[in-house]
């Protein structure tokens, strides 16, 4: 059931006002600026562009989720994405997306997890008109967002899509280098101060071919959310530093902020010393009110994250002491718990693995080491991350379900639950048999230490993901 209720705690410092003014400035520098080409419709037909990916995958769960049984995924599939040129700064985007599960797991659970529950999904995820020139790049329709707390997660067939308007301006420094069909994002621009604005009405799932207004927590209509970011990037005294703030809005259901700093020092012509924080502060939707997720539960959500990083860096080789901290706040949704509609487990967290966070386990702390290698001149990638977490109130069941008190699942919270995981993680890129081809396989391994007898702690829990893919 969905509720409102009058009282909403917003976040400090006129964020909505910023907002406002962001969008404002995008719209009129879309306008104003001159057009990035000047060329006839029929030209902008004849350079539409092409790209995709065709592969198979295959998903290992031994004691899954929430029962004993193992549980099995695979799947064929892939997308091509067509891209026109630009006429008067203006292109179409349109990407198509298919998984198929051949049936060859289809006597075993878990075959939901690459093709839906009709073991097969075809969609369009990318539908979209496209307005670019040297410091805009905005989007209207279906659409790939790439931003900490909603974006598309890709690591099926499908990626997390949304339907709506969505926009970047390089306010200091870079410029276009014309149109592109990949996730609109801030990460990897090389302009000096950026900023990204984004209002979406719907959304499509991994594991469906449709857009719906609800979210990974509710099918029920919701509003969507708004979200506001800025990057700013620096030299500054031999170190380069990079910044970055956003602010969501997800309607009905929490108001956050998230915020990074990191800072490289250099101390050789082939080594660094790496560090960053972080901070996540979510309260109340600003607009709506709270979602209420149970009668008798929390009214109010009230989650806090700190993180930070240190580490050394040998090229593209990384090293890195990583540990994050959540205070408890009683009587809030799941005593300090987060709420993320439209992510999973994607590294926001310093100390996200394959199948655990924070911001899935509540409050707490977690720690441990994360590292990265790259042979035979980085075709071969390897990497292996060892963290610890303790959670004030462990707890089994889905972390998207919240029938219980305060929004846990239903069930007998473990206090101070104890877990430790390691990911492990390989990739050979094979360009040197086809140019785009390459295979990657990524194993987790989690073991709870006082694992009670609810949930999906039927240790150890261990999951595998196998790709084999061809990128054009």
């Amino acid at each position: 059931m969905l509720k409102t209720q009058q009282r909403s705690r917003r976040l400090p410092g006129g964020v909505t006002r910023t907002f406002g003014f962001a969008a404002a400035l995008m719209v009129s520098t879309m306008f104003l600026a001159p057009a990035a080409s000047a060329q006839s419709l029929e030209s902008a037909l004849q350079q539409t562009t092409f790209s995709g990916m065709v592969g198979a995958l295959n998903f290992d769960y031994l004691n899954h989720g929430h029962s004993s049984k193992d549980n099995h995924a695979f799947a064929v599939g892939g997308h091509l994405v067509a891209h026109t040129g630009s006429f008067e700064g203006f292109s179409v985007g349109l990407g198509g997306y298919t998984a198929q599960s051949l049936g060859i797991y289809n006597n075993l659970r878990g075959s939901t997890e690459l093709t839906g529950n009709y073991h097969s999904i075809q969609s369009f995820r990318q539908a979209y008109l496209q307005y670019q020139n040297d410091t805009v790049e905005i989007r209207f329709g279906r659409q790939l967002i790439n931003t900490p707390w909603a974006n598309p997660d890709y690591y099926t067939f499908n990626p997390r899509a949304f339907m709506g308007v969505a926009g970047k301006v390089d306010v200091i420094g870079g410029k276009s280098g014309g149109v592109d069909a990949g996730p609109l994002q801030l990460s990897g621009s090389d302009a000096k101060f950026s900023i990204f604005a984004a209002r979406m009405f719907n959304y499509d799932s991994r594991y469906s071919s449709s857009f719906i207004s609800g979210n990974r927590y509710t099918s029920a209509p919701t509003n969507g959310f708004i979200t506001l970011g800025a990057l700013f990037q620096d030299d500054f005294q031999g170190n380069h530093i990079t910044v970055q703030g956003w602010y969501y809005d997800f309607y009905h259901f929490a108001q956050l902020f998230y915020g990074e700093a990191d800072v490289t020092h250099p101390i050789s012509p082939n080594t660094s010393v790496l560090g960053a924080v972080q901070i996540v502060s979510e309260g109340n939707s600003s607009g709506d009110g709270v979602f209420q997720f149970t009668d008798g539960n929390a009214n109010s959500v009230d989650a806090h994250i700190y993180g930070g990083k240190l580490g050394m860096s040998f090229g593209n080789d990384t090293v890195a002491l990583v540990g994050d901290y959540s205070p408890v706040n009683y009587n809030s949704y799941r005593h300090g718990g987060l709420v993320h509609p439209y992510n999973d487990l994607t590294g926001t967290d310093f100390t996200d693995t394959m199948q655990a966070g924070l911001e899935d386990l509540g409050p707490g702390y977690a720690y441990g080491i994360t590292s990265k290698f790259g042979f035979l001149n980085n075709k071969l990638g390897l990497s292996a991350n060892y963290i610890r977490y303790v959670a004030r109130y462990g707890f089994g069941g889905s972390t998207y379900s919240y029938n219980g008190p305060y929004g846990f699942p239903v069930g007998t919270p473990i206090s101070n639950q104890k877990l430790w995981a390691l990911q492990v993680g390989a990739s050979y890129d094979l360009s040197s048999i086809l140019k785009g081809l390459y295979v990657e396989d990524d194993t987790d391994i989690e073991v709870a230490e006082n694992r009670g007898n609810i949930g999906p702690y039927h240790n150890p829990y261990f999951s595998n993901r196998f790709y084999f893919k061809y990128r054009f």
